[in-house]
């Protein structure tokens, strides 16, 4: 608010200034009246100036003139704030661009990552299972050795038992 009104009393003092100078520069176009007004002092001068209506013509049309002066750079300061926007915005659309393009490119390598991950699965699962098909054939294998040696140790104990028997029976013959 102090800023507005900074403003304003900058503008009347400007109009002010523009409006003593036109008027200077006019002073021979202007009648005995007028003359008598421009020449008093303080503010009773403008006060006197403002009700002589020959005088606000010429002050209507410096406040137009500096009044579209304001207007055209107001639609060129609209204009630059425009394409200000508009390069923003472009800079705003190539950011989430690139943003995507980078979100893209790690999405890649961590899908290509996990698909080498899931490689080495199907391979240690294979692995796995070759090694307990190994396992289960080293098992079963074992066992029937397990079976041989315990048919082969009956054998045996029944050969030694005959064997005895015989040696025995020889024995008792040799007596």
């Amino acid at each position: 608010m102090a800023t507005e009104i900074d403003f304003l009393r900058e503008q009347n003092q400007r109009l002010n200034e523009d409006f003593r100078r036109y008027q200077m520069e006019n002073f021979s176009k202007y009648s005995s009246v007028q003359k008598a007004v421009c020449q008093g002092e303080g503010d009773d001068t403008f006060e006197n100036l403002v009700f002589d209506q020959s005088f606000l013509a010429p002050l209507i049309t410096e406040y137009d003139k500096h009044l579209g002066e304001l207007n055209g750079q107001l639609k060129y300061y609209q204009k630059q704030v425009g394409e200000m926007k508009l390069q923003l915005e472009n800079v705003i659309k190539e950011n989430e661009r690139s943003e995507l393009s980078r979100q893209k490119l790690h999405t890649q390598e961590l899908l290509s990552q996990l698909e080498m991950a899931n490689e080495k699965v199907v391979e240690n699962e294979k692995l796995i299972l070759e090694h307990r098909e190994k396992a289960n054939r080293l098992q079963r294998r074992l066992s029937q050795a397990e079976e041989r040696a315990a048919s082969a140790s009956q054998q045996l104990s029944v050969i030694t038992v005959q064997r005895r028997k015989a040696a025995s029976l020889m024995n008792l013959e040799n007596i």
